[in-house]
């Protein structure tokens, strides 16, 4: 009789501890609940482009901490406006989050400017001065026997140093040759040569070889004979470096064309005017 009214007053008081425990457990989860906010967020505002200040006033108005994580350079952005944020815009967080943000910083970082002069083409200095952060300006055409070799860079106007330091983003005009340069010289002879051997003593003297009027019946123009030019081979006649002369060729000489073998090295430099 006792014994089972022992077992029942323990079974009595059981489930008072475990409904008094479930009674604890219900409150501090609703606790929690109110003390964490639960089911309750903040939409991350999009802070890319705005104002250093205007973060500052964006954030407070919705509870939430900022922190500045890093600075990058962009000359297209103002300085001190935000680059990047994370968390990313439209996320939901809790209030009292801190937003990480990236700003443009206010000065450009400097960089090496690469040593091209007298060793770039053009396409080869853009590609250069670009991977280095620099900006292709104007491009200035000087006399010079090279087309389009880098001759002298300017910023400013002023002449540039080589492996100078400048902020990136710096403009930098690239002066080059015009492949015509004001030095001119004694038209060459080249009456009675092969065609080949021709063109190779122009490029000796830095001409171009023109427009090759071939006779009919030449069917090897680079072997054929040169027997009239223009400009023509005299007393005085000259060329500029850089231009062409034009060239007339045959299997072999015409009748009445003689040739002077001992003009073939006969070259007169001519003071530029």
């Amino acid at each position: 009789m006792f014994k089972k009214y022992f077992n029942k007053v323990l079974g009595y008081n059981i489930l008072i501890a475990l409904g008094v425990f479930i009674l604890l457990l219900l409150f501090v989860q609703s606790g929690l609940k109110s003390y964490t906010r639960h089911d309750e967020s903040v939409t991350v505002p999009d802070l890319r482009g705005s104002s250093f200040e205007q973060v500052k006033n964006i954030l407070g108005g919705k509870n939430l901490d900022w922190q500045i994580m890093d600075s990058v350079y962009d000359m297209s952005k103002p300085p001190m406006s935000i680059i990047d944020q994370n968390p990313k815009p439209n996320s939901k967080v809790k209030e009292g989050r801190t937003i990480y943000i990236t700003i443009n910083a206010t000065k450009a970082p400097a960089t090496e400017l690469p040593d091209l002069i007298g060793r770039s083409s053009l396409k080869y200095a853009k590609m250069q001065l670009e991977s280095y952060g620099l900006k292709v300006g104007e491009l200035i055409y000087k006399p010079d026997p090279h087309l389009d070799a880098v001759i002298g860079m300017m910023v400013d106007g002023k002449n540039v140093t080589r492996k100078m330091k400048l902020p990136r983003g710096t403009v930098i005009d690239i002066i080059l040759g015009n492949g015509l340069g004001d030095e001119r010289i004694s038209v060459p002879y080249l009456i009675g040569m092969p065609l080949n051997e021709a063109i190779f003593k122009m490029r000796g003297y830095s001409l171009n070889t023109g427009a090759v009027i071939a006779d009919e019946g030449v069917s090897d123009t680079l072997g054929a004979v040169i027997y009239k030019q223009n400009p023509e081979y005299g007393q005085g006649n000259t060329i500029r470096i850089g231009e062409p002369i034009d060239l007339f060729v045959a299997r072999e000489l015409p009748a009445g064309v003689e040739v002077d073998a001992s003009l073939y090295d006969k070259m007169d430099s001519i003071p530029a005017k």
